[in-house]
């Protein structure tokens, strides 16, 4: 019986914690015998090295890893990845996190306007693509492997790489080879329908030593497991959204309509397909240089949502796996990636140029009919007797409106569509010495470009449109109990500039441009050679931020007529508010490793990370919050900076046994600073979500990794992590307003506008020190058992695995619960409950052929991954029910 270690290591490298790497994997088909853990090479410092030599915690994913797995997206493989976490609204709709550093996230509506850029970056190869509240979610084919380095990693990977990064290396062109491979796979899911994907590679020489190219082509569709089942959604004199119906004799109007389903009702609603290609061309210029030109192109198009609801949009109680939505939705993500990197020699030193240009547009629509139930949504779907005061009498009291309407509701069904596009260019040059030299170094100038421009609509506005400009609370017709279609700013640089479809109540056409320039260098001197080194770097950036565009707001149009250019009242030209800032400045690591034994790696490390900071739509004069003299305290803040994290960590990477054991491991503790945070609180704050600094934590934990080969063909691993988050200060929002009785001081109390009567305690929404940090599960854990053996001339193994993730919660700070009203805001805080896993995988392999059976969710846990309600509703993204399927592969 012959062994297979080399195999058995790389499904145990995905249970190695952050300081773990993952060794060479041998396929299925491999025959030779190995009875150590074999090295696997990474490039997390910019250049060639055992991963057991790199002094950073790293989780490497090797291509025959991802395979055996049976895994290919983001969401599959963060299982596997302990201190690593996601909260998530569906694929590509994610925030990845790592080792504690969050503070919460909502929907993804709007995040290309509102939301914070991540902390953690996604690198395809040396292109960086990651965007606000939306992971990049590469497609696993013909990749080489995928990094994960933990802690900041700004020295390096810049500004994003905050908290870590995630790297998709993909495979490179062979010259002189011609190869290739085939992977067909079929499954059926709980609950939900069957499954698919078929990969295809090629790799083919072109002119002998000089050019090759290589590509992939994928097609993967997963079947949805979400049903839609039939309801009705029904004002109730309970909603937090009734006041602008202003029926005398309170409550709903009895006509108000009650809407149904019953067209888009139907089973298994959210199926997602991932195609895509990539080509890569790889010249050999002459012994010293060659340049790689390399082009992606993906397309993920998911339908429905990803989510459960516990409730019906009425109330009634759902089954796992239930919603009740009133409108189709989906996500349409694709992108296209334009890279090149040329390598080569400069006497003793190498040289690379490298850039990349990725273009990726997202086209988003979802259900957002509960939005009915939420504060101020009733302005643009009902109206009663004294409605419209806002144009009627625009400086009340009195506040007559319009007396001559009948209180009357329309339709809550709405939707909200967002529409993204980011151009990311980026351009690096890198210049290094020899790895060999006593000294070594690498020094490098960066630059990039990053636009994101984003039209968002919220489709929520069912009063009829207004026809005329008649003398509006006249009964005049065509401009009597109707609402004036909105337009852009005047002079708004926009995409789509003009008066907007007859349902737009909100509306945002923006841009975003962040250009980055830097200058970094890293060295390395070994004190004591193969024994003792001590490496110092430092990154120095400079942002330039800007942000433009037109956001408008129908909440002034009620009988305003037909104005040319759509009703403006309640638009706001971001061009005018000169919306730009500079921000510059530097950042370090330090390490010092020191190799025990040539086996035994101890390290220690201070490191600093860094991402840009961003605007809000509405920031300016105060307007909210009024306190005890009736004015006004809080003003949004126009813009909120990067914050400043600080990593301290100890680890180790050792081997013993004849590397036979591997035991890796990191103590840290990282101080998270001025951390950008957003807030929405209507009731509060006004009516639009925003970003601001605020509170301090401190992140302690250790990641533990063991591999162990027990006996020829028996792998044993296990990964761990345990964190502990802290807040450390208690912020507070100020009082900004140099009229107010409290100006500069904390608010702590609302009162009645203008009279300042009927003062009212609030909450600190930051939240008091000892709170935790959100989405941190304070232990995360998983074990794995694999056994490879030979029957006759086949190549066989068995595995089994599980995985534990302890509980945490949506959101940091003082995030309310669920009032008895109704969700009162997108930003609730909820806790998501523990849970655990198991998968199981048997396969055969001979020649060039191999096949096998896998089982993922074995038990078909339901469980909860990340609850919010950003609609407006309950919603809770759970895990894929189980899947059982079958792979099989030919390789030539």
């Amino acid at each position: 019986m012959n062994s297979n270690p080399r195999l058995s290591y790389a499904i145990a490298a995905i249970l190695s914690g952050s300081a773990a790497g993952f060794a060479h994997a041998a396929t299925a088909t491999d025959t030779e015998a190995s009875d150590t853990i074999q090295e696997i090479t990474v490039t997390a410092q910019r250049r060639s090295e055992n991963i057991q030599n790199v002094p950073i915690s790293i989780q490497a994913l090797t291509a025959e890893t991802l395979s055996q797995l049976s895994v290919s997206t983001f969401d599959d493989y963060v299982r596997y990845l302990p201190n690593v976490s996601v909260a998530t609204n569906g694929p590509g709709q994610g925030n990845i996190f790592m080792r504690g550093l969050s503070v919460g996230a909502a929907g993804s509506q709007s995040s290309g306007t509102i939301g914070g850029f991540p902390n953690v970056a996604i690198y395809l190869d040396d292109q960086s693509g990651q965007l606000p509240a939306r992971n990049l979610d590469i497609y696993a084919a013909d990749l080489e492997r995928i990094e994960i380095l933990e802690g900041p990693q700004g020295t390096l990977f810049g500004a994003g790489a905050q908290a870590g990064v995630v790297r998709y290396i993909t495979n490179k062109p062979k010259l002189n080879v011609t190869e290739g491979n085939v992977e067909a796979g079929y499954g059926v899911t709980a609950h939900g329908d069957p499954n698919s994907d078929l990969t295809a590679v090629l790799n083919v020489p072109l002119i002998a030593d000089h050019l090759a190219v290589r590509a992939v082509i994928y097609n993967d569709r997963r079947g949805g497991y979400i049903d839609n089942v039939p309801g009705t959604f029904t004002r109730k004199s309970t909603d937090l959204g009734i006041y602008y119906a202003r029926n005398p004799g309170g409550g709903v109007p009895a006509d108000a309509p009650v809407i149904n389903n019953s067209s888009i009702a139907g089973r298994a609603i959210n199926p997602v397909t991932y195609t895509g290609t990539r080509v890569e061309a790889l010249y050999q210029i002459n012994d010293d240089w060659n340049f790689l030109l390399s082009q992606s192109y993906q397309n993920m198009d998911s339908e429905g949502v990803f989510y459960q609801m516990p409730n019906s949009s009425d109330g009634v109680p759902l089954q796992p796996l239930e919603v009740t939505l009133f409108n189709n939705s989906y996500d349409k993500d694709k992108f296209e990636n334009t890279a090149w990197t040329l390598n080569g020699k400069l006497g003793d030193l190498k040289g690379v140029y490298t850039g990349g240009y990725l273009v990726r547009h997202v086209n988003q629509v979802a259900d957002y009919t509960n939005y009915a139930r939420g504060v101020f949504a009733d302005y643009y779907q009902c109206y009663g007797p004294g409605t419209g005061f806002y144009i009627k009498n625009p400086n009340p009291p009195p506040a007559t409106g319009d007396q001559t309407l009948t209180s009357r509701c329309y339709s809550p069904s709405s939707t909200w569509r967002e529409t993204e596009r980011n151009e990311h260019l980026s351009n690096e040059i890198r210049v290094s010495t020899p790895d060999d030299w006593r000294i070594r170094g690498i020094v490098g100038a960066f630059y990039e470009q990053n636009k994101l421009f984003d039209q968002t609509d919220w489709l929520y506005k069912s009063i009829p449109n207004c026809t005329s400009n008649a003398t509006p609370a006249t009964g005049a017709p065509g401009n009597t109990g109707c609402m004036s279609n909105v337009g852009t700013a005047p002079g708004a640089t926009t995409e789509n500039p003009g008066v907007q479809g007859d349902n737009v109540a909100f509306f945002e056409d923006t841009q975003r441009e962040v250009k980055q320039t830097a200058f970094f260098g890293s060295v390395d001197f070994d004190i004591i050679p193969k024994v003792l080194t001590v490496t110092a770097g430092a990154r120095h950036y400079k942002f330039e931020n800007s942000f433009t565009g037109s956001v408008t707001s129908s909440f002034s149009c009620f009988e305003a007529g037909v104005p040319a250019g759509g009703c403006t009242t309640g638009s706001t030209n971001l061009d005018k508010k000169n919306l730009n800032f500079t921000e510059s400045g530097t950042k370090s690591r330090g390490n010092i490793t020191w190799h025990v034994t040539p086996d035994v790696l101890i390290y220690a490390t201070y490191s600093q990370g860094f991402r840009p900071g961003g605007f809000n739509r509405q920031g300016g004069a105060p307007a909210y919050i009024p306190g005890p003299d009736g004015k006004p305290q809080f003003a949004i803040p126009s813009e909120y900076h990067s914050d400043d994290l600080t990593n301290k960590e100890i680890g180790w990477k050792t081997e013993f046994f004849d590397h036979r054991l591997q035991w890796n491991g990191a103590l840290y503790q990282e101080n998270w600073n001025n951390v950008q945070i957003g807030f929405f609180d209507p009731g509060e704050t006004g009516n639009l979500a925003f970003g601001t600094n605020g509170q301090n934590f401190r992140i302690r934990g250790v990641e533990t990794s063991v591999v162990a080969l027990v006996m020829p063909g028996l792998t044993l691993q296990g990964a761990a992590s345990w964190n502990s988050s802290e807040q450390t200060n208690s912020p507070s929002l100020l009082d900004t307003n140099p009229a107010s009785v409290n100006f500069g001081k904390t608010i702590t109390e609302k009162c009645t506008a203008k009279t300042g009567a009927n003062c009212t305690a609030i909450s600190n929404l930051f939240g008091p020190p000892g709170s935790p940090s959100a989405n941190s599960p304070p232990i995360q854990f998983n074990l794995r058992a694999r056994y490879d053996f030979t029957v006759n001339s086949y190549n066989a193994f068995v595995q089994v695995g599980g995985q534990h993730t302890g509980h945490s919660y949506t959101q940091s700070g003082n995030d309310p619960a669920i009032s008895a009203g109704g969700i009162s805001t997108t930003l609730l805080r909820f806790e998501n409950p523990a849970y655990s896993t198991f998968d199981a995988s048997f396969g055969v392999a001979k020649d060039a052929w191999t096949a096998h059976v896998f089982a993922q969710n074995l038990t078909n846990k339901e469980t909860s991954l990340f609850t919010n309600t950003a609609q407006f509703v309950v919603a809770q993204t759970g895990l894929r029910p189980r899947v059982i399927g079958v792979k099989f592969g030919y390789k030539f």
